[in-house]
């Protein structure tokens, strides 16, 4: 008897779980970031998510001033092969999905804008290759023809796809139409507008999608929402793609390199250079730099190096600061030859290039000053004075080489054997502009200290 009341207790509470609704689940992401394979790879990540936890669907909050035509295509791919539902969102208000973030919200299963937002303005931006003042090159031109036409055709085969309006999305691409949410709306380039993410939930229970894995309907009210961050790593190289960390990188990187040399065997800034140098180029990997940005940014160097071994009273590194501003603001290209949609975002911010050229200008007159000083102090009874004076071999001496002893650089003779760079020297005589030096023995301490 009491196996049956146990067995009908456990019955009748099977029977209760199995009405009980179940809890339905959404994945979230918010993004407000440039387009580039850092965010192509989270996103990737966040769909395969979702799909392994049996979501109801995946929301995509962006907001982006565009990006690369690959990140972006491989994107869209990945929208529209997904098994889980993809809802795209143009969010907070007064968002944005310019260029390539058009693209993506078209292709996303379900599209909705909030108020306030827009979307377009998707024609593809050229980096320049020639033209100059005459304007572009012939090439050039049939360049952006090919480049607009390959774009074109891609925004309206996602149209067709989803259902979209592929006239208005191909004049988003030709004439850089740009259209607010409820113009997005009424010339179906996006199913709805909804004022946030409960909003935009509750709008779409109830509708039906089609996946690669079949027609799905969507129950998402009072759904459980659990946001997908991006991971350290994937945090750390989404701000490395960020234009002016390219360019700090770069100078660090140079920075580093001319304290080198002017101070050879030191630990710290070669490490530090060499560190920066290698992100530089990996963020470089991420970014059309520009060539010719990179190289002025390199004859600054060579500059500000030159300054440190030539008296041109000042004009080496002016030069050199020129050439640091001027490599700065052309590190990423002007509008003009290969097909991104980066546009006015894709630049040092002017705060950057300012300051960071005012701090190396200031260090520059700092070290200019400090050498006019020296060079109007008055001599100690001619040079005599420099004779025992200790110093440092800066090269290695076999027999001539350079040391620098009291302050300045001075071309040297080695008297007593071989000299290697970075060890101390001692003056024993003068002749003309040129030391005679020895390698200074290290003190012998004495027993008991």
């Amino acid at each position: 008897m009491r196996r049956l009341v146990a067995f009908t207790c456990l019955a009748f509470l099977g029977f209760l779980s199995a009405q009980t609704p179940r809890s339905h689940v959404c994945y979230a992401v918010a993004q407000d970031a440039i387009v580039n394979p850092v965010l192509k790879d989270f996103l990737r990540r966040a769909i395969e998510t979702a799909q392994r936890d049996g979501a109801e669907c995946l929301v995509v909050q962006i907001t982006t001033p565009g990006g690369t035509v690959d990140a972006m295509q491989e994107i869209v791919r990945m929208f529209l092969q997904s098994p889980v539902p993809v809802v795209t969102y143009v969010a907070p208000i007064a968002s944005n999905a310019d260029s390539a973030g058009a693209f993506i919200v078209m292709a996303g299963h379900i599209a909705a804008m909030a108020p306030g937002s827009r979307i377009g303005a998707a024609h593809p931006v050229l980096l320049p290759i020639g033209g100059g003042e005459q304007g572009p090159s012939e090439a050039e031109r049939i360049m952006t023809k090919k480049a607009t036409q390959a774009v074109a055709a891609t925004i309206k085969a996602i149209a067709e796809l989803r259902g979209r309006n592929p006239k208005v999305a191909e004049r988003m691409v030709r004439e850089s139409l740009s259209l607010t949410a409820r113009e997005a709306v009424e010339q179906k380039i996006v199913d709805l507008v909804a004022d946030d993410l409960n909003d935009l939930l509750r709008k779409i229970d109830g509708r039906a999608v089609k996946t690669m894995a079949g027609i799905k309907t969507l129950h998402t009210r009072n759904a459980q929402v659990h946001e997908i961050r991006m991971s350290a790593k994937e945090t750390f190289l989404h701000f490395l793609s960020n234009p002016n960390i390219t360019y700090l990188l770069l100078l660090i990187a140079m920075f580093g390199f001319i304290l080198e040399i002017y101070n050879p065997g030191a630990i710290l800034p070669i490490t530090v250079a060499v560190i920066a140098f290698l992100l530089f180029l990996f963020s470089s990997t991420m970014l059309p730099v520009n060539v010719v940005g990179v190289l002025l940014i390199a004859a600054a160097a060579a500059f500000f190096i030159a300054e440190l071994f030539v008296t041109s009273h000042g004009v080496l590194a002016a030069a050199g600061l020129v050439s640091l501003l001027l490599g700065g603001y052309m590190l990423f290209p002007e509008p003009g030859s290969v097909p991104n949609f980066y546009a006015r975002h894709l630049r040092v911010a002017p705060g950057t290039l300012i300051g960071t050229s005012v701090i190396v200008g200031g260090l520059l007159i700092a070290a200019l000053v400090a050498v006019v000083r020296g060079q109007r102090r008055k001599p100690i009874v001619g040079q005599e004075w420099l004779i025992g004076q200790v110093g440092e071999a800066r090269t290695d001496l076999n027999p001539q080489g350079t040391v620098f002893v009291a302050g300045s650089w001075w071309t040297a003779e080695a008297v007593d054997g071989e000299v290697k760079a970075g060890d101390p020297v001692e003056v024993i005589a003068i002749e003309g502009l040129r030391l005679k030096v020895r390698r200074k023995p290290a003190e012998k301490r004495k027993v008991g200290e």
